[in-house]
């Protein structure tokens, strides 16, 4: 049986199986989004919520600071937080009581937009220049300095393509007085007459 045939018989089914019918279509497109992204499972302190070294915080998760675990008496309960590699300087809370995301920014709000590669980057050239634990303040600097530096890279090559085309230009030392060599016009070659002889008008039409 196809794949196509299978898939038929599961929707719409036979004389021997009933068919499930067709899926419903998401009313919510960004919770389905979001029941994607990458999932973590964090507990609430009373300074937010901790993720790779970089604190989020929002007044929607202040009820769950501390909060136990229904299950584990004894043990911090931990909730479900998804994040978009893309940007990672929002996080989103799934509040268990009302089955919402919630979203949860940074908890300083001076720290820019970035992705989580920016930010893997970020924190090997700090570590690279002797921080050893990494804090927003620490990370902000990093992401400035490789702003820069690639800002400034780009300028650079930006610059060494117009310097290039600049001695491509002054190699061909035209001027005025030393305009470029007209090209010379090849010999157009004959075409053979597609008519040979004398061509008769026709004779008058009656």
């Amino acid at each position: 049986m196809t794949p196509e045939k299978k898939w038929e018989l599961g929707i719409f089914g036979d004389e021997d199986t009933p068919g499930r019918g067709l899926s419903s279509i998401p009313a919510d497109r960004e919770v389905l989004l979001l029941d994607f992204l990458p999932m973590f499972r964090r507990t609430i302190q009373a300074d937010g919520v901790s993720i790779d070294g970089l604190t989020y915080y929002a007044d929607v998760i202040r009820q769950w600071i501390n909060a136990d675990d229904p299950d584990k008496p004894g043990t911090k309960r931990q909730f479900i937080f998804r994040r978009d590699p893309r940007d990672i300087s929002i996080i989103w809370f799934h509040d268990p009581d009302l089955g919402m995301y919630f979203r949860i920014p940074f908890a300083d709000q001076s720290m820019p937009s970035m992705s989580i590669w920016e930010y893997t980057l970020a924190a090997k050239r700090a570590r690279q220049n002797g921080m050893k634990s990494m804090n927003e303040t620490m990370v902000l600097q990093a992401l400035n300095d490789l702003r820069q530096q690639v800002d400034s890279s780009s300028e650079k090559t930006k610059k060494a393509r117009r310097q290039q085309q600049r001695r491509k230009e002054h190699s061909k030392k035209v001027s005025p007085s030393r305009p470029l060599a007209a090209k010379t016009l090849e010999k157009a070659t004959p075409v053979p007459a597609l008519l040979e002889g004398v061509v008769k008008p026709l004779d008058d039409i009656a």
